[in-house]
């Protein structure tokens, strides 16, 4: 009679562990990866700042903005945007292009521009990253 009560103590001892365990791990607060939001207006082909008026950059450029709301109104204005990276690209000279190489730099040239030219109070885009670009 001992070992059945020693037996059922040890096992409902045993449950309430595992459920205590079970109910802690739910509350362990997890972590997300943060929500990003991103606008492509396209690709782009333009005429670089050179003597010869053949030469031409070609690119696609996709910028992370703060929210989906900023993805809504940057689609609404996707000619602003897509004059604003023109202007920026159609300034660079080949020896910005080819002995720096810095898209770095070139990105962020396009993301003031940008921000600058939609007139918002808020700067939209915070990132561009460039997914292809050739000088031809």
């Amino acid at each position: 009679m001992k070992k059945t009560v020693i037996n059922k103590v040890f096992f409902i001892v045993s449950i309430v562990l595992i459920a205590v365990f079970v109910l802690s791990a739910c509350d362990a607060p997890v972590q997300r990866i943060p929500e990003k939001f991103f606008f492509n207006p396209g690709p782009f082909s333009t005429n670089v700042n050179d003597e010869d008026p053949r030469r031409q950059i070609r690119c696609t450029v996709v910028f992370e903005v703060i929210d989906e709301a900023a993805t809504e109104e940057l689609t609404s204005i996707t000619f602003i945007v897509r004059n604003s990276v023109l202007s920026v690209l159609g300034e660079l000279t080949i020896p910005e292009i080819t002995t720096h190489r810095d898209l770095d730099a070139i990105a962020q040239r396009l993301i003031d521009r940008i921000n600058e030219d939609i007139s918002s109070n808020i700067n939209l885009v915070v990132a561009a990253y460039f997914t292809d670009f050739a000088l031809v």
